[in-house]
């Protein structure tokens, strides 16, 4: 099951009339971030722009043959209300898929930014131009942001920046932009011009997921209250890396607030690296705290067959049922001696278990009443079971 379907009744809806459109919407979706996350990384991001591409085009393309008429209808209109972009975003396509990646030219401005926002920012002072690709030195060209970051900043900083940053919420940074020259014909319109590839992949793949997903949406007479497509300014938290991005404990102390970076594609990375530290603690927590024998692994068994569904994740259990639930091989483990053939209960009811339990939390998380109180049933069922074995 994808992301989209657990997180969402709308596409959990959506999925059991059209599971493979999900998958699909999904697909071009996590492509979209992927560009994102590495738009300050230009091999990532010319690797993810060519995958991108090709998603996008069989979307499209698979959504208008074999499919039902709602989905055919809208993605046709869509399509002819974007005549240009799609052109233009096909020709990319065939090109990266047939004859060479597609390599976008780069475009670069330095300077001095205020803050609007957390993903808005305004160019007080910049040189550079994004209306179109530059030519630079080798040494700069078509490197990662952050590596050339102070050797782009030099003039500014000394022109424009006290060290310490005295004016809240400006600082230094670099806008990237990515252009391609496209140079081609169809049956009915020539083309010859430069486009920001990032720009037009991004606006044309996000509005037609929004444009099925209403399409879907007033087919069976419900709501979509959400939008992939989220318009951004200029200079944005995407294509502008922020001195505060790069250093923020510094910007902490020198505005004497808690600061943290704005940089999409680095608080994803952080996030990553965050998850998975907290991965580690969670598991080490919950090794000092498992059920040392027979009496206290059956009373957890007891308490969370007995205790009402609605308080297995109140303040005082949650941990604990996270715990004795996820890590219920650990708890056995560390509770009962001698191997599988002197063992109670059998790895497939631990399994049964614990299956059971992710089922009811990803349930709770969509707060579905009614499947949160049918898949807490099968659980309190299987608590019970096993502890009649022991």
């Amino acid at each position: 099951m994808f992301q989209l379907e657990k997180s969402s009744l709308f596409f959990e809806g959506m999925a059991k009339d059209h599971p493979a459109l999900v998958q699909n919407i999904e697909i071009v979706h996590e492509n979209k971030m992927a560009l994102d996350e590495s738009y300050h990384t230009p091999k990532h991001f010319i690797l993810n722009l060519n995958n991108s591409l090709r998603s996008l085009i069989f979307f499209v393309e698979n959504s208008i043959k074999n499919s039902p008429d709602w989905l055919r209808l809208s993605v046709k209109t869509f399509r002819e209300k974007n005549q240009r972009e799609y052109d233009i975003i096909k020709k990319l396509r065939d090109v990266s898929a047939h004859q060479a990646l597609i390599f976008p030219a780069e475009s670069i401005i330095t300077g001095l930014y205020r803050i609007r926002s957390s993903q808005e920012y305004v160019a007080k002072i910049g040189m550079g131009d994004l209306k179109g690709p530059g030519n630079y030195s080798w040494d700069l060209a078509m490197k990662d942001t952050d590596e050339v970051f102070h050797d782009l900043l030099v003039f500014q900083s000394m022109a424009f920046m006290d060290l310490e940053h005295a004016a809240l919420g400006e600082c230094l940074g670099i806008t990237r932009k990515w252009f391609f020259h496209v140079k081609f014909s169809t049956k009915t319109t020539p083309y010859d011009e430069v486009v920001d590839v990032y720009e037009m992949l991004c606006d044309f793949s996000m509005q037609i997921l929004d444009f099925v997903c209403l399409a879907y949406a007033e087919k069976m007479g419900i709501q979509f209250d959400m939008t992939f497509q989220n318009p951004m300014k200029e200079f944005n938290c995407v294509n502008t890396l922020l001195e505060v991005d790069l250093y923020p404990s510094l910007f902490s102390e020198w505005w004497e607030d808690e600061m943290s970076p704005l940089n999409f594609g680095i608080k994803l990375k952080r996030h990553s690296g965050d998850s998975i530290k907290a991965y580690d603690e969670i598991h080490y927590d919950c090794y000092q705290n498992l059920c040392d024998g027979k009496d206290s692994y059956k009373s957890l068994l007891i308490k969370y067959r007995d205790l009402p569904v609605e308080d297995w994740l109140n303040e005082e259990n949650i941990n604990e049922f996270h715990s004795f639930i996820y890590l219920n091989h650990w708890h056995f483990k560390n509770s009962f001696e001698g191997g599988l053939m002197e063992y109670p209960i059998q790895p497939n009811e631990i399994m049964r278990l614990q299956r059971l339990g992710k089922i009811f939390m990803a349930e709770h998380r969509k707060e579905k009443l009614c499947t949160i109180e049918s898949t807490g049933g099968d659980l309190k069922k299987q608590l019970g079971a096993m502890c009649e074995k022991i």
